[in-house]
């Protein structure tokens, strides 16, 4: 506690200096387990404080984006990649969304080809690819089988 003793209490400034620790985990070649983190921050952590991304991932996912950007030869950007149900409810996703199990992410890249990416991702073995041209990113997943869309439909 702190105690002041003829001081003009308005005037006295107190900084406060916190050590934060971080961890960081790469998931894959190219990503970092928060790219992946939902955006609403809910449930990046268990009880202990550990980070759970690493479990719900799908490394098949994993996999099939650092395909992609090793192919491209320049960074990617994850929009969007794991969902939980209450956020992906929030921002109109389905209710049986690739985001929440894991299995999907939206990508895009500084001078994004939509069409490109594509392309790329269905040579690297993408099974779901969702073009979003008005949003300048593509949809991905490992959904186990193929499924094609665009927001021009």
């Amino acid at each position: 506690m702190f105690e002041f003793k003829n001081i003009d209490k308005s005037t006295i400034k107190l900084s406060l200096k916190a050590e934060i620790e971080v961890y960081i985990m790469k998931i894959g070649t190219f990503f970092d387990d928060y790219e992946f983190a939902c955006s609403c921050h809910r449930h990046e952590v268990d009880e202990n404080g550990h980070n759970k991304l690493d479990h719900i991932i799908d490394k098949r996912l994993v996999d099939l984006l650092d395909a992609i950007r090793e192919r491209l030869g320049v960074p990617l950007y994850i929009n969007s990649g794991y969902r939980c149900p209450e956020h992906n409810a929030e921002v109109g996703g389905v209710s049986n969304s690739q985001h929440v199990l894991g299995t999907a992410a939206d990508i895009t890249y500084a001078g994004i080809d939509v069409d490109y990416l594509a392309q790329v991702a269905e040579e690297c073995g993408a099974d779901g690819i969702g073009c979003y041209y008005h949003q300048d990113f593509v949809h991905v997943d490992v959904r186990g089988y193929a499924a094609r869309w665009n927001d021009l439909d």
